[in-house]
């Protein structure tokens, strides 16, 4: 699958706006929030996304009925598979997937980024953990994003 030739925002506020922007475009009637699936198709032609799925069928345009692989190993699964290769925006979508659980240094670390200093680190602390994480459907995944939102305006305030 190809990327854009846009590199993924490097700050992972801005990563995480563009992450809840892309959710919140989302077709209701053809996409379904599940959170351990990154973007899966389903057999009646929707299609499960997580947090990082969304900027996967938003922003990268991958089509809804392609199973998305983050790294290029091989797969035995049959289904249509679309691989992301380009680094940064798999460093990126992993980071995303970290922020969707509020692993905060983690998801400065996916990015490859130079790690904060401590005094940063330490104010990780009062940066909260995004509300239902292990979202199933649309009602969860809206307050998520919701709650997303104000982790990433706390993150912005830290300068990341």
């Amino acid at each position: 699958m190809r990327c854009p030739t846009t590199p993924p925002p490097g700050k992972l506020s801005d990563l995480i706006d563009l992450a809840v922007a892309d959710a919140r475009r989302l077709d209701r009637t053809t996409y379904t929030p599940n959170s351990s699936v990154w973007h899966k198709p389903t057999a009646d032609g929707c299609c499960m996304i997580c947090l990082a799925g969304s900027v996967i069928a938003e922003t990268l345009k991958c089509p809804r009925d392609k199973k998305v692989e983050i790294t290029g190993k091989e797969n035995a699964d049959p289904d249509p598979v679309a691989r992301i290769n380009d680094r940064k925006w798999q460093l990126a979508l992993w980071a995303l997937d970290d922020a969707r659980q509020g692993c905060w240094d983690d998801a400065c670390e996916a990015l490859d980024a130079p790690m904060p200093p401590d005094d940063i680190l330490h104010r990780f602390d009062g940066v909260p953990t995004p509300k239902h994480t292990g979202f199933q459907n649309w009602e969860e995944f809206d307050a998520h994003l919701e709650s997303l939102a104000t982790c990433a305006n706390e993150l912005r305030r830290l300068g990341l």
